[in-house]
């Protein structure tokens, strides 16, 4: 049986007990349906020892003592990879600082590595930082050229091969199922649940109320689409009091939810005519895949990461500007077989099992087997 580690390189928020869709704990639990053991290993800077926790017989988490500089961790020791008898890592590392360290470690010790890679260049708003960045990620695309290297994207394909590095294919990010919940009943009755109007055309955003998610493009939206429409967001930031001003003339029409447990997020994808992702640099789109995989059709921008999930006019709709939502939206909501395809899309391409079968197809013909 193959143990595959799953090591978080970045130092944030995402990883953290009780953080929601942790992505490595998702694909944990998929390798582990295909009859692998998995082991999600996080950094922890304030831990002097190994935490393990086992979340089911062949999952299991694994904290480990760390250093950050800014959100790049760097692991004080890579020994608990031997402990747990690690034969493959799973490394989705992009930019990070720390893959350069891991690489040599599983080199040396006999350790399978491999990629699944999103953006490689740095997004930082400072140019300084950029250039800093760009550099060093001279280091990892050393690595990446000698590894097999997916990518979540085409456009994270397209952008490996101007890097030199060969792609060995798409492998997109996936849900997570186990922590999505059931909602049961008809739309009319969560909609009663939620104390939404039960015959009203609802739009949703879910996300971060700041200027990369583009949320200021919901006032011109709103008021194309006119008083037939009502809005539902989810989320906080910088641009909420400038987007609460904006759409306070909607009145009772407008409703914002700062902040809801995640699992309660999922009432609202059911209850909605039409899921809406505005940002046109998307990387790929967690609510996104959410929305769809609860049947609520969804409307975006063009970008890598809803060009790569939605197929335009049958799963979703694309649009190449703003001035093309409002129709985009309107056409969502007149075909109801476009949330059932929404769905489907989901299930067939954009879980974790997707990604495991690729990973362990890729593993068997390298030939790489169980050390113990």
């Amino acid at each position: 049986m193959l143990t595959i580690g799953i090591p978080q390189l970045y130092c944030g928020a995402s990883g953290q007990k009780g953080a929601y869709n942790r992505q490595e704990v998702g694909l944990a639990r998929a390798f582990a349906a295909l009859g692998c053991r998995a082991v999600a290993i996080y950094p922890d800077t304030g831990l002097s020892a190994p935490k393990a926790e086992d979340l089911e017989p062949m999952v299991r988490v694994l904290y480990l003592p760390a250093r950050a500089l800014g959100v790049h961790a760097f692991y004080k020791s890579w020994q608990p990879l031997l402990d747990e008898k690690i034969d493959a890592v799973h490394v989705m590392g992009d930019n990070s600082l720390g893959v350069p360290g891991l690489y040599r470690f599983c080199q040396k010790h006999g350790i399978y590595f491999y990629s699944q890679l999103g953006a490689l260049k740095s997004a930082s708003d400072s140019a300084a930082v950029r250039l800093v960045m760009d550099l060093l990620l001279r280091r990892n695309l050393a690595v990446y050229r000698k590894t097999p290297a997916y990518a979540k994207t085409p456009a994270a394909a397209a952008e490996l091969q101007s890097l030199g590095v060969p792609c060995a294919g798409v492998m997109p990010v996936g849900l997570d199922t186990a922590v999505i919940p059931m909602i049961p009943g008809e739309k009319k009755d969560i909609r009663t649940e939620l104390e939404l109007d039960p015959d009203a055309k609802y739009l949703l955003f879910v996300g971060r109320i700041d200027p990369y998610k583009r949320p200021m493009a919901l006032p011109p939206l709103m008021q194309a689409l006119g008083p037939d429409w009502n809005l539902i967001v989810i989320g906080q930031g910088s641009q909420a009091q400038a987007l609460d001003t904006a759409l306070a003339p909607l009145g009772p029409r407008y409703r914002r939810i700062p902040k809801l447990p995640n699992t309660a997020v999922h009432a609202y994808y059911h209850a909605c005519d039409v899921f809406v992702n505005l940002n046109d640099r998307e990387i790929f789109g967690m609510s996104l895949l959410e929305a769809m995989y609860a049947g609520c059709p969804p409307v975006a921008r063009r970008a890598p990461g809803p060009e790569l999930i939605i197929e335009d006019g049958v799963s979703g709709v694309l649009a190449d500007s703003d001035r093309e939502l409002p129709a985009a939206v309107r056409r969502a909501a007149a075909v109801p077989a476009m949330g059932y395809a929404a769905q489907r899309r989901i299930n067939e391409h954009f879980l974790w099992g997707n990604s495991a079968e690729t990973a362990l197809t890729m593993l068997t013909q390298k030939g790489v087997r169980a050390h113990g």
